[in-house]
């Protein structure tokens, strides 16, 4: 007779079973009595040691539930267990100079280091400070984001020869008030304009970005080109809209 418990571990017969909190003879002799429903009784293939020392150290890599009721734990010990240790003393490291940066680089370093601590071989404790970390620095990007795009809207206003500049000012007001717009902005070489249509609203099934951009510069001699994104951009020389 072979004994099958699950994700397909085989078991020998006869079976040793293990018993937490009462003697296996005292459930034998008395297989009907209901207080064994409280107690964990385990088939096991063998305890593989006979000291807890040889174990020399351990990590507990996953715990997780499999049924109502039942918890399915992960571990792994000696050679296997110092190196998932060694590991998360890596990332901790990686994501303590993370922290260091700034902008773009920190952006890239997070989202690097969310991918492989989420797939780590770590001990999970580890894993769920690392991840905590993490979350923090995330926080810190997208902080760094808005006070960017506050930022760019001022240098809209500001200086209106920069395109960047113009378009995160569109965006910004196609987020906030849903509505479509388009800036003109001039210098004493040329005349930048940067149109925008939400593309979630019902305007974009009306308005095409591209082709009122389009109209909108054709009087003008002006051209355009873009519309990915709900956003399209032109220009025309300062002195034909001047004469114009």
């Amino acid at each position: 007779m072979v004994y099958e418990a699950v994700f397909g571990e085989v078991y020998p017969d006869p079976v040793r079973i293990v018993a937490i909190g009462r003697k296996v003879e005292d459930l034998l002799a008395n297989p009907e009595n209901k207080e064994w429903s409280s107690i964990s009784v385990e088939l096991c293939g063998g305890t593989h040691i006979s000291n807890t020392r040889e174990a020399e150290s351990f990590a507990l890599l996953s715990e997780e539930g499999i049924a109502k009721g039942i918890r399915w734990v992960t571990a792994v010990t000696t050679g296997s267990a110092f190196k998932a240790l060694e590991l998360a003393s890596a990332l901790e490291l990686e994501v303590n100079e993370a922290s260091k940066a700034e902008g773009d680089l920190l952006e890239q370093k997070v989202t690097s280091l969310n991918g492989r601590v989420e797939s780590a071989p770590i001990p999970t404790a580890k894993k769920t400070d690392l991840k905590a970390k993490i979350s923090v620095l995330q926080n810190q990007v997208v902080k760094a984001k808005k006070k960017t795009a506050e930022e760019n809207i001022q240098k809209a206003i500001k200086d209106t020869s920069d395109n960047a500049a113009m378009r995160e000012a569109v965006v910004r007001v196609m987020e906030q008030k849903g509505i479509a717009v388009m800036v003109i902005s001039t210098d004493e070489k040329k005349t930048l304009v940067c149109a925008g249509v939400p593309e979630k609203s019902d305007k974009s099934k009306l308005l095409n970005v591209l082709e009122w951009l389009k109209i909108a510069l054709k009087p003008l001699n002006g051209k355009g080109g873009g519309g990915k994104g709900g956003l399209a951009q032109g220009d025309l020389l300062f002195q034909m809209w001047k004469k114009q």
